[in-house]
């Protein structure tokens, strides 16, 4: 019963993952959006895509899936990020941001809340001004939904790639 209820945990999730980005894809303008993938630490994987100006004019949104390993355990979530450039000159950008995730593994639940800083080198003096590579790090909590634990306060640190549109 336990293996069913995760199982469906995991389509349900899966399901939200793909709506969201569809549904972001579509709502896209021709200019500011960018997907990327990141892993670091924890050991992990993201893909994620980012709309410019989602949500006001100089804050954007960041839709993310990862899959990471933590504590033995393979974990799935999603997660959405608000960021706002705080500094800029080219071909560099910094960046903070925050904003809620929810991952499922080993029968349980846990909502990560995070802030988040970063910088971003875009390729713009190679021609390819699409194309970024980033660093950033993050701090938070994570809350046991299932079984009421916590860890906090929680740590990551990220490098991807980025290709703005």
């Amino acid at each position: 019963m336990a293996g069913m209820r995760s199982s469906l945990r995991t389509r349900v999730l899966l399901g939200l993952i793909v709506a969201v980005l569809v549904s972001g894809i579509s709502s896209a303008s021709a200019q500011g959006n960018w997907f990327g993938v990141r892993t670091g630490y924890p050991l992990g994987v993201t893909i994620h895509y980012g709309i410019a100006n989602a949500l006001s004019n100089g804050f954007d949104l960041r839709i993310s899936g990862h899959v990471v390993a933590h504590g033995g355990q393979a974990r799935i979530g999603i997660g959405l990020d608000a960021m706002h450039t705080i500094a800029a000159a080219s071909p560099f950008s910094m960046y903070l941001g925050a904003g809620p995730a929810i991952e499922f593994g080993a029968g349980n639940a846990w909502l990560d809340l995070h802030a988040l800083l970063g910088g971003e080198f875009r390729f713009v003096d190679l021609g390819l001004p699409q194309l970024g590579i980033f660093a950033e790090g993050t701090l938070g909590a994570a809350i046991g939904l299932s079984d009421g634990s916590a860890e906090i306060p929680t740590f990551g640190a990220a490098l991807g790639v980025n290709y703005h549109f």
